[in-house]
């Protein structure tokens, strides 16, 4: 077939009718190649040979490529994807395809049509997500591969999908290349035939490319000053709203924008404080201090900093704020970000907080010389009670006629058994409080209740009180002091009796003394009597410091008692017994004590 001679003047659309011609010309005078992507080296240099543009037409796609490239370099970046769409309708004009398509990389792994283009009574692609039976072509473009496609033949047998979606279409033929921007395949640009089966010559997949990443870099700029705005949008919604203080300043210190909250709590106007450094309005002391790290950031030798400082509004109020200031990450111009929260409420309320304890400190100690003296009271009471009854019966006994000497001296020596008594209470108290060591020794518990039952005997019978005790005779011993644990005993056999006074009914006045050995094999002590019992309200006040059931009782005993226990490693506890009265029961370990005293 004779060539056609052609001016150099020709214009851009009559070479791209040459496109279409030679294209022509050689599908009448080719047979039809194999349907396959990857050919042979002979047939793959054959086809370029074959398919190989002329000069001509290779200076008019030039020519296009350059302006299509000048229109990009200088598009708005609200107009990018216009433009694309108007630079795909040129190309697919010039080449004489049906239709093509300009796609953006979503997630990493998916297409998003963006705009596309059709001849003439051709259909254009839909715009939105490709479908997932696609999927094959997606990943060979990820892979930067790309993808010529001479029938649906060339599709791999396992892409059943998208080779039936060709049948139905009708698409002989399509070129898909992918558009890298920075290393990374961004977005897609494909083109399509229905009417023709076409050859893609390198040189036109090349030209292809090279218009394709023009575009794909608008759109990657679109997409990157979209996300800017959105940033300082976010940034602005932030500084604007927040209940924080934000300010920003430059290298002299001297404030640039400062948020509404920021001017709420100083009390300044905002060209005020464009005005003022953040110095001028740090007070007190803090001022020299702020100025020292202000100077260590300005220097660059710190990057941030936090801190409680003193602040000074216009109408010359003291607020507290926790600050942090820090250098702007990526400023072009050195610019510093301050935010401060104003913890004025929470400084005055630890302020309080720390007078009220002062108080409490001052009270406490007023409490514990209270509890000191009030413990010493009530516990030299029996001995000192012992002493006035045996007086009293001495002085009965020396009136008789003749003298009844020797009960004399028995109650002679009760009385200096007492007053030895009431010394060791007093000091036991008082190395108590003052959380002084004492001896600790093996003691047998009977003998340290007998020694109790000895004491108290006379005030017993003088009560009219039944004494039954119970008392384990293979006890093991236990490392107590002899005078806490008899005064825990002397307390517990006397509030016993006067439980029993209490009662007027006539029923008989019982008080038992037990010892065994408890479940952990250590030593309990039970002293039970049939007095009213205890309210189950009480059960664990009674114990507590100052809470008393007598009309005149100090309310001292049991937590006294409790205490020496505790301190013994044991516990103290009490319960109502059936039908009537109460249990108090002491446990104890055997030979094992922990800060006794």
């Amino acid at each position: 077939m004779p060539k056609r001679r052609r001016s150099r003047s020709s214009s851009l659309a009559g070479a791209a009718g040459g496109f279409a011609r030679r294209r022509a010309d050689r599908e009448k005078v080719q047979p039809r190649r194999a349907k396959k992507i990857r050919v042979s080296r002979d047939k793959r240099a054959a086809t370029s040979s074959a398919s190989a543009p002329s000069l001509e037409e290779l200076l008019a796609f030039e020519r296009l490529l350059s302006d299509l490239s000048a229109r990009f370099a200088n598009v708005a970046v609200d107009q990018v994807v216009a433009e694309i769409e108007a630079a795909l309708e040129r190309l697919l004009k010039f080449i004489g395809f049906d239709r093509s398509a300009f796609a953006e990389v979503i997630d990493g792994d998916k297409q998003c049509i963006l705009c596309s283009a059709a001849a003439e009574g051709v259909k254009a692609p839909l715009r939105g997500p490709i479908p997932a039976h696609f999927n094959w072509f997606t990943g060979q473009l990820l892979s930067g591969r790309t993808v010529v496609i001479r029938s649906h033949e060339d599709i791999p047998p396992e892409e059943a999908a998208a080779a039936e979606y060709y049948r139905r279409v009708g698409i002989r033929s399509q070129l898909l290349v992918p558009l890298s921007v920075g290393g990374r395949v961004v977005a897609t640009v494909g083109f399509g035939a229905f009417r023709s089966t076409r050859e893609w010559p390198d040189e036109f997949i090349a030209r292809v490319r090279v218009i394709g990443e023009v575009m794909a870099q608008a759109l990657v700029r679109q997409r990157s000053e979209a996300a800017l705005r959105a940033s300082e949008a976010r940034w602005q919604s932030i500084f604007e709203t927040s209940s924080i203080c934000i300010s920003t300043f430059d290298r002299n210190m001297r404030y640039i924008e400062t948020n509404p909250a920021f001017r709420a709590t100083l009390g300044y106007a905002e060209e005020e404080l464009r005005q003022l450094t953040p110095l001028d309005i740090t007070a007190g002391s803090d001022r020299e201090r702020a100025e020292v790290r202000l100077a260590e950031l300005q220097q660059g030798k710190i990057d941030r900093y936090a801190a409680v400082e003193q602040y000074r509004r216009k109408d010359g109020m003291i607020i507290w704020g926790h600050i942090s200031v820090a250098r702007a990450p990526e400023s072009r111009s050195e610019m510093f970000i301050g935010t401060m929260i104003d913890i004025t409420e929470s400084k005055r309320a630890q302020d309080k907080l720390r007078a009220m304890q002062a108080e409490l400190a001052r009270v406490t100690s007023l409490t514990a010389a209270g509890q000191m003296a009030a413990s010493m009271a009530h516990e030299i009471k029996q001995p000192l009670a012992t002493i006035a009854l045996g007086c009293s019966a001495g002085l009965r006994w020396l009136a008789k006629q003749p003298p009844r000497l020797a009960e004399v001296r028995a109650d002679l020596n009760r009385i200096a058994d007492a007053s030895d008594r009431a010394s060791q209470v007093i000091e036991g108290i008082r190395s108590m409080f003052k959380n002084d060591s004492r001896e600790k020794t093996l003691l047998d518990v009977n003998e340290v209740i007998l020694e109790v039952m000895a004491l108290l005997r006379s005030e017993l019978q003088n009560r009219q009180i039944a004494v039954q005790d119970e008392l384990s005779p293979k006890l093991p011993p236990v490392l107590a002091d002899a005078v806490q644990l008899q005064q825990v005993i002397v307390n517990l056999v006397t509030n016993a009796f006067e439980a029993m006074d209490a009662v007027n009914d006539g029923a008989a006045r019982t008080l038992r003394v037990k010892s065994a050995i408890s479940k952990s094999d250590g030593v309990l002590i039970t002293v039970e009597d049939s007095g009213p019992g205890v309210d189950p309200e009480n059960v664990d006040r009674i114990f507590h410091p100052f809470f008393t059931t007598k009309s005149q009782g100090m309310g001292m005993g049991l937590s006294i008692c409790r205490s020496i226990v505790e301190a013994h490693n044991g516990y103290l506890s009490a319960r109502s017994a059936l039908p009537r009265g109460s249990v108090f029961q002491i446990s104890l370990p055997a030979g094992v004590i922990v800060g006794a005293g």
